[in-house]
């Protein structure tokens, strides 16, 4: 088991989350997480992801099934992938 999954297990513990919805969301997060990072500015990404998730809670709600959660924030993902694709940084001034 890697630090990563051993830290996972504790948060997802800690905040009483379902580890299911947090196992399949895992590797699509950190794909947008890497990609925000390398492709529009870094301190960009762990933002990104907080707000991917603070989106898809206030949509899904509380008691949503785990089903209606990955979904959310799959929805979120897909929102994002377009971000950064259309992602043009501002025009620096000389």
């Amino acid at each position: 088991m890697s630090d990563l999954d051993v830290w996972m297990a504790q948060v997802v513990t800690a905040f009483d989350l379902d580890a299911r919805a947090v196992e399949e969301i895992t590797g699509p997060m950190l794909d947008r997480v890497r990609d925000v990072a390398h492709d529009v500015v870094r301190p960009g990404a762990p933002m990104s992801a907080f707000l991917v998730g603070l989106a898809a809670g206030a949509a899904t709600g509380q008691g949503a099934t785990t089903q209606e959660l990955v979904d959310g924030i799959q929805e979120r993902l897909a929102v994002l992938d377009r971000l950064i694709a259309q992602w043009q940084p501002p025009a620096t001034q000389a």
